[in-house]
């Protein structure tokens, strides 16, 4: 990666960076729930190099620059054999549905300590411990709970905390101490911000690409469709709606009407109302959670009935459910296997979940696609430490989560499919296929090829979502 990429704000403000896409160091919105520094004042960590550190597949070349760390990286070390990690989830309020994804990676938690005696790292086994509290899907308890476990939990680092909002919320706290975010539980475009070298992004398909691959999917079956766009009024639902206006530029598509409606409701009958006055060929349903079905149900009973594209944040078997009928023929994404289809049942990682899900966190659902994608990330994890070349601290665990590459048959991760990320690409879960829902099966199924989409995230994002605040 070019010398335009090195990104030091105190120590090297000479070297002002070229490349579009790694624009000036942005602050967190104050609704993130906590104050923010200016990016004159804000140690900026990243900084590429020509020798790869950290233990990988061959990802490309990247050094984590750890010169204004307010505790040196290296220091902190693992005592003993178990390596502890913390993480911030709802688990009550209108979110709490996010719980399921802690049951999936708890159950994987507790497979891989009982059963493989923890993760081996450099000759050495070590058990996992998880460490969870409760935020509603407040940022601002986000936060409270992450400076907790850092300073009395004495966690090692963050793992899988829910939530765009909540993760820019920690972001700096995670970056001045220099402690590893690993595999945040969001698809946001924010994690390609190569300011914030500590908060790495999970293989969750990063929500642009999800608007490139439904633009690809028009323009060859309906390429003169209107567009009507209902999107979350926050950093995550602008992912869909701005990425999609610029993708249409140059095309026969058309947005005909943008609604906005607030991430802390879940009613959006006056949006989709509106929006179902327009008779657009196409909804695009830029919601999480329940927002999802209630968008499906208001569109039912509008009486509308177009072609919908649905986030694939939603594409659980407990949110599909309320949507009922309405469900039907929604299109999204899907990274990885999906426990609700049966021909997925002979698959041998699908009856591992199932069974170890089962045994080890019996009140999950193990058809539930977020609970799947909750053990995929825990063997993730798990992957990325086995990778990391010597005893681990935080600063080689991070940069070993920064240069796997190649990776394969982790979790319910599809067949033929990698994740990568390296120096130049900072997002994981860029191969994935189209899906469409059926009511009456109960599941999504594949209806094209596989999607490779691997290091265009960045190139086809607008510069304003990588950076925002």
């Amino acid at each position: 990666m070019s010398d335009a990429h090195e990104v030091n704000r105190r120590h090297r403000r000479s070297r002002v960076p070229i490349f579009a896409v790694l624009l000036a160091i942005v602050l967190i919105a104050a609704a993130c729930g906590s104050d923010k520094k200016s990016s004159d004042d804000k140690g900026g960590n990243s900084s590429e190099t020509t020798t790869a550190s950290g233990g990988s597949d061959g990802g490309g070349a990247f050094e984590i620059n750890t010169d204004d760390c307010e505790t040196d990286p290296e220091s902190v070390t693992v005592e003993g054999d178990t390596i502890k990690f913390g993480t911030s989830i709802p688990k009550s309020g209108p979110y709490a549905t996010f719980e399921e994804i802690l049951k999936g990676s708890s159950a994987y938690i507790q497979y891989l300590n009982a059963e493989k005696g923890g993760v081996e790292i450099a000759g050495k086994k070590y058990k996992i411990e998880l460490v969870d509290k409760d935020d509603a899907y407040e940022a601002s308890k986000t936060v409270t709970n992450v400076q907790s476990l850092i300073d009395s939990e004495e966690v090692f680092g963050l793992f899988n905390v829910v939530g765009t909002k909540n993760n820019a919320a920690i972001r700096d706290i995670l970056n001045d101490g220099c402690v590893p975010g690993l595999f945040a539980a969001t698809g946001s475009p924010m994690w390609g911000n190569h300011d914030y070298p500590w908060v790495e992004g999970t293989m969750l398909v990063p929500y642009p690409l999800e608007m490139q691959s439904l633009v690809n999917y028009l323009k060859e079956n309906k390429p003169a469709a209107t567009i009507a766009v209902l999107y979350a009024d926050d950093d995550f639902g602008r992912s869909y709606s701005e990425t999609l206006e610029k993708l249409i530029q140059g095309t026969e598509l058309k947005v005909v009407k943008k609604e906005a409606y607030n991430p802390e409701n879940p009613e959006t009958k006056p949006q989709v109302t509106s929006l179902a006055a327009t008779k657009a060929d196409v909804f695009v349903v830029g919601a999480t959670l329940t927002a999802c079905p209630n968008a499906l149900n208001n569109m039912g009973a509008s009486g509308w009935k177009p072609m919908v594209y649905m986030s694939g944040t939603c594409t659980s078997k407990t949110l599909m459910a309320l949507a009922g009928a309405n469900g039907d023929k929604v299109m999204s994404v899907g990274p990885l296997l999906d426990p609700a289809d049966p021909a997925n049942d002979s698959n041998a990682a699908m009856k591992l979940y199932k069974e170890k899900v089962k045994q080890y966190s019996p009140s999950a659902d193990v058809g539930n696609g977020i609970v799947a994608y909750g053990w995929s990330a825990a063997a993730l994890l798990e992957y990325t430490l086995s990778k990391v070349p010597e005893a681990p601290n935080r600063l080689n665990v991070m940069q070993t989560a920064r240069t796997i590459s190649d990776v394969k048959g982790v979790g319910l991760q599809l067949p033929d499919t990698q994740w990568t990320v390296n120096g130049d690409d900072w997002f994981l879960g860029e191969e994935f296929f189209l899906v469409q829902y059926s009511t009456a099966n109960k599941f999504f199924s594949a209806i094209g090829p596989l999607e490779k989409f691997d290091g265009q995230t960045a190139k086809i994002t607008p510069e304003n979502l990588i950076n925002a605040k």
